[in-house]
């Protein structure tokens, strides 16, 4: 039987705020192998964990990421109050540096690190690129640079040596074209989008599918050569028996 492994989306968002810090920190605590989070720039150019523009959904503060410094942004709480009240009031916007500070304490994880295309549309590529991988060098080996937009995966390809994942919009012809000429390591799709009870296209990358939270349909997943299951309650989802062989030691690394 194919056992995937799993990946946090944005953390263990399910129970904490989404790409926090305790989100990530918890998820890794779970025993997960890698997580993914996202990464917006501030308009004084400070890359940070947060996955809108606006704030409102994630603070409950009315703003604009984009026309806001992070001296401005950084004791703004980003605790869910719709969600969680004022369980989480402590949680703020996370630097990316924070985020690398903490990976560094957890080896064995993978972080695949969604650059969001509003940020490179609003800053330029060649602007937030250098700055975005300047950062993450120091944990290069942990990271997966991954992003819907295309030249994000060709400044990387063409300038490093990370690992690179590319998140489709659709999967079609036209899409599985500009595949086959990026070759990313990962190729990242919502799972609803790809045909029911078929394996996804071959190729040199891995397939990863999110968000799933039904631990049979990520077996399902994996039986169709998906290796990587992205979810946003990964704690349950490893309380599964089968998902728990591909539990790994994280939760030594700290």
């Amino acid at each position: 039987m194919a056992i995937p492994h799993l990946v946090a989306h944005r953390g263990l968002m399910e129970t904490y705020p989404e790409n926090t810090l305790v989100s990530l920190e918890s998820a890794l605590l779970s025993g997960a192998d890698y997580i993914e989070f996202d990464v917006q720039c501030t308009a004084d150019g400070q890359l940070v964990v947060f996955h809108d523009t606006e704030l409102l959904r994630t603070t409950g503060i009315k703003g604009n990421l984009f026309e806001m410094s992070y001296e401005e942004l950084k004791n703004i709480r980003a605790h869910e109050p719709e969600r969680f009240s004022l369980a989480f009031f402590n949680q703020h916007i996370p630097l990316l540096s924070d985020v690398v500070q903490l990976l560094q304490r957890y080896p064995r994880a993978t972080a695949f690190v969604e650059i969001k295309e509003e940020t490179l549309e609003q800053y330029g590529t060649s602007q937030v690129m250098p700055d975005l991988l300047k950062i993450l060098d120091i944990i290069h080996s942990q990271c997966v640079i991954i992003s819907y937009d295309e030249s994000a995966i060709e400044y990387t390809k063409n300038n490093s040596d990370f690992l690179t994942g590319w998140v489709l919009h659709d999967y079609d012809d036209a899409n599985h074209v500009i595949a086959k000429r990026l070759k990313p390591d990962y190729l990242i799709a919502n799972h609803r989008k790809i045909p029911k009870n078929t394996d996804p296209w071959p190729g040199s990358w891995h397939w990863m599918v999110y968000d799933i939270t039904d631990p049979e349909l990520a077996l399902h997943y994996a039986s169709h050569n998906i290796p990587l299951i992205e979810t946003r309650d990964i704690s349950s989802m490893l309380e599964h028996p089968i998902l728990a062989l591909n539990l790994s030691n994280n939760l030594a690394n700290n």
